[in-house]
């Protein structure tokens, strides 16, 4: 026992970086976080903002989920973005937000990890949010009606 108290933030940080290693592997997201491999040739007019971190378990419930839902809107007017709040990567996501017109939201929602915000990419309107209660399939639903909301 003794053992554990001595060693407990050493165990931590090396299941914290080994599942954001896990998880950063499965292909969704680029190798630098931020944005998905998965964008949108032209203008999107949303965009799915992800709020996300190392140690989020619900985001370990969410991101594969991602995965399997964003191949299908490679040819629509989506672009995906990760907002990683992990250990030493939260320097420039404010400017991530700022590119990408969703400064606001981003302030509002800066810290907070395990979900997907859809935004509107000419005003920056939340105009819906992807969680770990939605199944792929909702997630899809949510993301054309999304895009018809702001067509």
């Amino acid at each position: 026992m003794n053992l554990l108290k001595k060693h407990w933030f050493t165990m931590v940080l090396v299941l914290a970086v080994g599942g954001f290693v896990a998880f950063n592997g499965s292909g969704f997201f680029s190798k630098t976080a931020s944005e998905s491999e998965y964008i949108h040739e032209g203008k999107p007019e949303i965009i799915a903002a992800t709020f996300s971190s190392a140690w989020c378990s619900t985001c370990k419930i969410l991101e594969p989920k991602l995965a399997e839902v964003a191949p299908d809107f490679a040819n629509r007017p989506v672009k995906f973005v990760k907002l990683d709040f992990s250990l030493g990567q939260g320097s420039g996501l404010t400017k991530i937000a700022e590119e990408h017109n969703f400064a606001a939201a981003y302030e509002q929602y800066k810290g907070s990890t395990g979900h997907t915000l859809l935004l509107d990419a000419d005003t920056g309107d939340i105009v819906g949010q992807l969680t770990v209660k939605l199944s792929p399939n909702e997630m899809k639903a949510a993301l054309k009606k999304a895009i018809k909301q702001v067509s």
